[in-house]
């Protein structure tokens, strides 16, 4: 049997984490990655941030010149 062990936690700093700016992104807007593993990562990231968040937005990711751009659809 296992003993749990109440300790005060801060968990305050947890939400300001957020490396991607989704939250403040309307329809249409969009920001650029140059690394192709970012890309894919602030893709992945969009995808978990709807489901967490319950938002039915879509993000979608297009190449361009020099890198990738995140783009929110809708």
């Amino acid at each position: 049997m296992f003993l749990i062990e109440k300790a005060p936690v801060d968990f305050s700093g947890l939400m300001e984490r957020s490396t991607y700016p989704f939250e403040l992104m309307g329809v249409g807007d969009s920001f650029f990655v140059s690394d192709y593993r970012k890309a894919e990562s602030a893709r992945i990231s969009a995808i978990q941030f709807c489901k967490r968040k319950g938002k039915p937005w879509k993000f979608t990711q297009r190449k361009m010149d020099g890198g990738w751009r995140i783009i929110r659809v809708c």
